[in-house]
């Protein structure tokens, strides 16, 4: 998995970590690999004048909304129905 390929699909459309692994044909338990790309593909953008945005997870039974980019359980319910972290690039 490339930097630039993972960056080329931010910049089309909003996805999430499972939807990137997907589209680049990765297997899902590598997701952790991909955060890590996101990561690193942020410092990129930012020294070519972009920005890596984050719409934040969120709890889809009471709403919180969460600041990591892959909670496993909502600390407000309890409840591990979480949606994703989504990731775009906004030039």
């Amino acid at each position: 998995m490339r930097i630039k390929d993972v960056i080329s699909l931010l910049e089309k459309e909003p996805m999430t970590a499972r939807e990137i692994c997907n589209a680049l044909q990765i297997d899902p338990p590598q997701e952790k690999v991909v955060f890590e790309v996101i990561k690193r593909s942020a410092k990129i953008l930012k020294r070519r004048g972009k920005q890596l945005l984050m719409i934040a997870p969120k709890c889809r039974k009471c709403g919180f909304q969460f600041e990591t980019m892959n909670p496993s359980r909502c600390p407000k319910c309890k409840s591990e129905w979480i949606e994703p972290a989504r990731f775009f690039v906004r030039p």
